[in-house]
């Protein structure tokens, strides 16, 4: 198994691992609540796989958490940099040929 190298994922695991930490939240008893193996729970806290983001999202809603990207303390301008990922422009409709 592959671990997490993209450094967005690996921080969307390390937010999650600290909100169910902080709130004493058991492992098992999440996944049972997520409706998901407890393995995945497992490989996302410990950033062994990039799983499912529908994965990701079933464990945060489980554990309370409505992950808001905004809330997190990640430097989106670097990652853009770092994965030369450029903002999409819309194309000027008024110049039709």
């Amino acid at each position: 198994m592959k671990d997490i190298q993209d450094s967005y994922c690996a921080a969307v695991a390390d937010y999650i691992k600290k909100y169910i930490s902080d709130n004493e939240i058991d492992l098992a008893d999440l996944a049972a609540a997520a409706n998901v193996d407890r393995k995945q729970v497992y490989r996302l806290i410990n950033k062994e796989n990039v799983p499912l983001l529908s994965t990701v999202v079933k464990i945060a809603l489980a554990a309370g958490l409505e992950l808001n990207i905004t809330n997190m303390d990640f430097d989106f301008d670097q990652y853009r940099k770092n994965n030369n990922i450029l903002i999409a422009v819309p194309k000027d409709k008024s110049k039709k040929s």
